[in-house]
């Protein structure tokens, strides 16, 4: 337990963290296997997607990756992925 600003918190152990961790990497390919069979439709990719790319930070987080990491490496797959579109026209 820590007493923090005057409150009691209980802290988590480390098992939570991986059990955690695991869940994040449940989740995103949950979703990349709903939009392989749903196919390229582009609402149902982007809800799907983006809820994956919400635990994949999570699970960043939860492995000490700092924001500023995670948010280069979104913007590097975001230019490359309007590229790609960009060709395709």
């Amino acid at each position: 337990m820590s007493a923090r600003n005057g409150r009691v918190t209980r802290l988590r152990p480390r098992s939570y963290v991986g059990e955690e961790l695991m869940g994040a990497a449940d989740a995103i390919a949950d979703m990349a296997q709903r939009v392989q069979l749903n196919g390229p439709e582009p609402v149902y990719a982007s809800e799907k997607l983006g809820h994956a790319l919400y635990k994949a930070a999570e699970g960043l987080a939860l492995c000490d990756v700092e924001l500023e990491e995670v948010t280069a490496e979104t913007h590097r797959g975001y230019r490359h992925g309007r590229c790609l579109k960009a060709e395709e026209r």
